[in-house]
């Protein structure tokens, strides 16, 4: 057989079935675009602060891995049940203070995790107030998911 006797060719590479759409990494590396339930997501938190509620399965810690590496913010997961709140924050932190995390733990949700924008292991080293929302919640760990989508599960401190 010769390239000569193909009589259907090719309409479409290989490639363009693993387009990386949604896929964090690929998003940062090459501008790979969001996936429609990651657009969605994004649509209903346009802004710093913006806080939505979802159904547990609507989203989970690479879809805001991928958030981040799009927009370059940060996002935090709050679990409780079948449900989920995610918070938009900025470049440098998600607005949630000591009063806010103990009043979501009071409601019975758990802190799933978040993200820091950066691509190597430095982007997930927790800050002082990681370790300080992650007491409120009274959990032993967390994770943190940087915009490559890689993931670091830290511990509270031990006093």
């Amino acid at each position: 057989m010769t390239v000569d006797s193909i009589q259907k060719p090719i309409q479409a590479p290989i490639e363009q079935r693993h387009t990386g759409k949604g896929k964090p990494s690929a998003i940062l590396t090459f501008g790979s675009e969001l996936n429609n339930r990651q657009k969605k997501l994004l649509s209903l938190l346009p802004e710093f602060n913006s806080q939505i509620t979802v159904n547990k399965k609507a989203v989970n810690m690479v879809d805001l891995s991928a958030l981040t590496s799009q927009t370059g913010d940060e996002f935090a997961m709050f679990t409780k049940g079948k449900e989920r709140i995610i918070v938009r924050g900025n470049s440098r932190m998600v607005q949630i203070d000591i009063e806010k995390a103990e009043s979501l733990a009071k409601k019975g949700y758990k802190w799933s995790g978040h993200t820091h924008p950066g691509f190597d292991f430095i982007s997930m080293q927790p800050s002082d107030g990681d370790y300080s929302i992650l007491d409120c919640f009274k959990q032993s760990n967390s994770v943190i998911y940087n915009s490559k989508g890689e993931f670091r599960t830290f511990e509270k401190r031990s006093r």
